[in-house]
């Protein structure tokens, strides 16, 4: 593994987090896929986290642009529930 695909999923787990605490994606109860909440004041919030919080080597538009970058690969349904 690269250490540029290590930096990527690194910074794409930092997202997954911080939109975690913002409550703007949620697990399934059944299955632990996440999906999206439609909360467009979590959505909101977790940007501003992002462009506040550090991450190490990346400016404020790079970590609010990982943000995007989870939120465009998630669904508002679990696969194993359809």
């Amino acid at each position: 593994m690269s250490k540029n695909t290590n930096d990527a999923e690194t910074l794409s787990l930092w997202a997954t987090d911080i939109l975690l605490e913002a409550h703007a994606i949620a697990p399934c109860p059944d299955h632990g896929y996440l999906r999206l909440r439609h909360s467009h004041h979590a959505v909101d919030y977790a940007r501003s986290i992002a462009e506040h919080r550090k991450f190490s080597g990346k400016n404020k538009e790079q970590r609010v642009k990982a943000i995007e970058k989870v939120l465009d690969g998630l669904a508002d349904t679990c696969p194993a529930c359809e």
